[in-house]
């Protein structure tokens, strides 16, 4: 998967972009070896725009081969479904002066197998990964309501109010119940993005 990415590299000439080769991927994703994304999606950062935010690409199942971003702010996230998508990318970046970030879909790749996914946030949950679940949420379907009625009910309000946000951006008459739970939180940084998501979906129905 890493070779692919490398062999695609070389194809083009990348020596203007923000890209790394192969041994400063290398050194790098040795670097950033501590961060819970970067170890529990075994990543391996693929460049520097000189922001503190990088793409890399991630080798576990399920998401395997897809770009993750990793950004300081915390609006980390999947972003391209392949490495290919990545590069294309990256190419209308340079071309059009942008960063690639400024080329990011508004809504993240759905993993294929969802199955997988959810038991991966699952074991997630059980180790108190919340930031990283936080950033895989995007890339849930949000069929499985009792995994979202899970987070929405946990303790820690980050994980309610992340599954009330990717309510709001993607809403359906399904995802009432789990709205309602986050609009009735205690916290009222569930409650008030439970209530957005609420009103989200009432325009459905």
């Amino acid at each position: 998967m890493l070779q692919k990415y490398f062999d695609e590299l070389k194809c083009a000439d990348w020596t203007s972009s923000s890209l790394f080769d192969a041994e400063t991927v290398l050194e790098q994703s040795k670097l950033f070896a501590f961060h819970p994304a970067v170890r529990e999606l075994h990543g391996y950062v693929l460049d520097d725009e000189k922001t503190s935010n990088h793409h890399f690409l991630t080798t576990v199942e399920p998401l395997a081969g897809g770009v993750f971003f990793l950004s300081h702010d915390g609006d980390s996230r999947m972003v391209f479904e392949s490495v290919t998508d990545f590069l294309d990318s990256v190419r209308k970046a340079q071309a059009e002066g942008l960063s690639v970030s400024d080329l990011h879909p508004r809504l993240s790749p759905v993993a294929r197998d969802q199955a997988a996914l959810a038991n991966f946030i699952h074991a997630l949950h059980r180790q108190e990964c919340n930031d990283l679940i936080v950033s895989l949420l995007p890339s849930l379907d949000l069929g499985d309501l009792p995994l979202l009625q899970l987070l929405a009910n946990d303790d820690d309000f980050f994980l309610g109010e992340a599954v009330a946000m990717e309510i709001e951006k993607r809403p359906s008459k399904a995802l009432l119940p789990i709205a309602i739970t986050c609009a009735d939180h205690v916290h009222p940084q569930v409650s008030v993005a439970g209530s957005r998501a609420l009103r989200r979906i009432k325009q459905l129905l």
